[in-house]
């Protein structure tokens, strides 16, 4: 071998030696990965699959109530994969059904946020589920509802719910936000950062949007139940609080809010004791779906641009978190684009 051989070669041995020292200290020089990648080494059977972790968390804005936090870290979070790179987050309420079939079914978040990222249609989110207690009419409600006797009955609630939504959201963003970005890699800013849920969930998120801006630049209301914000003595959305507070304030023009609804949902067997302004019975499907389309037609007319809004109706779906799952992968693909 030459002189110029024999150092080309040492010089490629130290090269390579320095790659595996690189390598072995856990040092990352690489760019973040994207889709394609992340695809790849899924079929390769490489990419780490996605976990669930949990942990116990104080509500100071609740009077120290503690609460069960489940999240869920993607698909490539550890591993080659993951590498040391951070990740978005979307926050979503009522965790107990989010990752596991509970006696109302599952969202199955891990199983299709897992299949986006195989897929390489999603370099993969972080999905902080919030565990909801006793208290879920008054956390997720921002305001109080008086006549919850029209809507539901005495098994179920009682005749005056809500409240607390504010101080959930103060919790969300002063308490449990920070904790989140302390114990994972994540993507910090407003422009990483979403909030969804379903039914009652999905009220909580829409009133995030519209009053902390700075903090979600994305909602995902699926379901959700404009009904509760009625304060009642007067036709159906003639008093409704979630439609005053939209028209009363600037919209953000930069939140991209994501709103659904079936055609044949209810949150119980026999429809409300309430009535439009013909003075005609309002059943609970109709309420969910003139509902919803209340609210984006006030997101749209309080100039959110039309880019930034997106609805839809499921034709025949029900009040359940099947059809939730049926939809959520739609929903985060928009959300997260």
């Amino acid at each position: 071998m030459s002189r110029r051989r024999r150092a080309m070669h040492a010089q490629t041995s130290i090269a390579l030696l320095g790659s595996v020292l690189v390598a072995c200290s856990g040092v990352r020089r690489s760019p973040a990965v994207g889709p394609a990648r992340l695809a790849q080494l899924g079929q390769l059977g490489q990419l780490a699959p996605g976990r669930v972790d949990s942990f116990q968390v104080a509500m100071p804005e609740l009077g120290g109530r503690q609460r069960t936090v489940r999240v869920y870290l993607p698909a490539g979070y550890e591993g080659s994969g993951g590498g040391a790179r951070a990740y978005p987050v979307l926050y979503l309420q009522d965790a107990q059904n989010l990752f596991v079939a509970g006696p109302y079914g599952d969202w199955l978040v891990d199983e299709t946020m897992d299949r986006l990222v195989r897929e390489g249609r999603s370099s993969g989110v972080i999905v902080v589920g919030i565990d909801n207690s006793r208290h879920r009419w008054e956390e997720y409600g921002p305001w109080v509802n008086r006549s919850m006797r029209d809507w539901v009955d005495s098994a179920w609630a009682q005749s005056m719910q809500g409240g607390e939504g504010s101080a959930y959201l103060a919790f969300l963003t002063n308490a449990l936000k920070p904790e989140v970005d302390r114990r994972y890699r994540t993507l910090r800013g407003r422009e990483h950062t979403g909030i969804g849920g379903s039914s009652m969930g999905g009220l909580i998120a829409l009133h995030a949007g519209l009053t902390r801006p700075d903090v979600f630049s994305k909602v995902m209301a699926m379901s959700p139940a404009v009904w509760f914000a009625e304060s009642g003595g007067g036709p159906w959305l003639s008093r409704n609080q979630l439609l005053a507070e939209m028209r009363g304030r600037a919209l953000p023009r930069n939140v991209r809010f994501y709103v659904d609804v079936g055609t044949n949902e209810r949150s119980r067997g026999a429809d409300p004791g309430v009535a439009d302004a013909r003075g005609k019975p309002v059943t609970y499907p109709q309420a969910y779906v003139e509902g919803a389309r209340a609210a984006v037609d006030a997101l749209r007319a309080g100039g959110v641009p039309d880019a930034n809004v997106k609805y839809v109706v499921d034709t025949g779906a029900v009040h359940h978190e099947s059809a939730w799952a049926r939809r959520l992968e739609g929903a985060v693909t928009w959300l997260y684009q």
